[in-house]
């Protein structure tokens, strides 16, 4: 195992050259078919870009999150679906441990990273990838807004909101249901740490998911967007937060028409207090 004491103890060139090796024998075990040893691959890279984070070597931590994309391609060509899910957690994980040491590029890079093999994965309805790069995302906003990486900040959100309505496209309700959820937690979160954008941001990609799951009948996602809309609009109003109030108030207007009041009974209290990620653990 490759900790924080020995990424430490060498260059970046070394710790680079351990990367390409590790990278290039992971996609050979992902074009065999191994996915066992494939994801030990993943788990090791992951370390060292977590290390390297912490260490504050941003080129590496880069590197490290590009030199998963063949990996993913490779493993996605041959199935590999678990294998897939592990690159989504551990691109997660880095680019959260890029955030708290604020580093917004390589959190930014993370968060493209993973908007496309979110995009991928949802239109050929592969639902436990979909959920695994949400949970990701979310935990690169969460880091980045506690940060005030604005920059960084608004982009996660942005992908995390289309990630969300791809999912809604694909009736993935679970997913959609926690992309909402992880938006309003950012949304609050970007409205105490005053990043005016991002909680725009958050609401507005709010009212598109409900929007959305209307077209689709998911009426809990639905129910759910306005729910989180009404907590982002009372947050913005004790902050003086304007604009996220008035584009939250009029996303909830438009909601109103669509007669919310006969489907809050239907929304599960459970999914109101607790997010929930089923079927991401490897």
């Amino acid at each position: 195992m490759i900790g924080l004491a020995s990424v430490e103890e060498k260059d970046e060139a070394s710790i680079l050259e351990i990367l390409y090796y590790l990278s290039e024998l992971a996609v050979k075990y992902a074009r065999e078919g191994l996915e066992s040893d494939t994801k030990r691959l993943i788990e090791r890279i992951k370390e060292i870009g977590i290390a390297s984070a912490l260490s504050g070597l941003e080129l590496v931590v880069t590197n490290t999150l590009l030199l998963y994309s063949p990996v993913a391609k490779e493993a996605c060509r041959k199935g590999l679906e678990n294998a897939v899910v592990s690159i989504a957690l551990a691109i997660g994980e880095i680019g959260k441990a890029a955030g708290g040491q604020k580093m917004e590029v390589p959190a930014k890079i993370a968060a493209s990273c993973l908007g496309e093999m979110g995009n991928t994965a949802a239109f050929t309805r592969t639902r436990k990838e979909t959920i695994a790069v949400i949970f990701a995302l979310g935990e690169i906003g969460k880091s980045v807004t506690n940060q005030s990486l604005g920059d960084a900040a608004n982009s996660t959100v942005t992908i995390l909101g289309e990630t969300g309505k791809v999912a809604v496209n694909q009736n993935f309700e679970d997913a959609a249901l926690n992309a909402e959820l992880l938006l309003q937690e950012i949304g609050t979160g970007a409205i105490e740490k005053n990043l005016k954008e991002t909680a725009d941001s958050s609401v507005r990609l709010l009212g598109d998911i409900g929007r959305t799951a209307d077209m689709q009948g998911l009426e809990r996602v639905l129910l759910q967007a306005a729910y989180s809309l009404e907590t982002i609009k009372f947050d913005a109003q004790d902050r003086y937060l304007v604009s996220a109030s008035l584009i939250a108030e009029v996303a909830l207007m438009d909601f109103d028409n669509l007669g919310l009041d006969k489907l809050e009974e239907k929304l599960n209290k459970n999914w109101r207090r607790k997010r929930k990620f089923p079927d991401i653990e490897l």
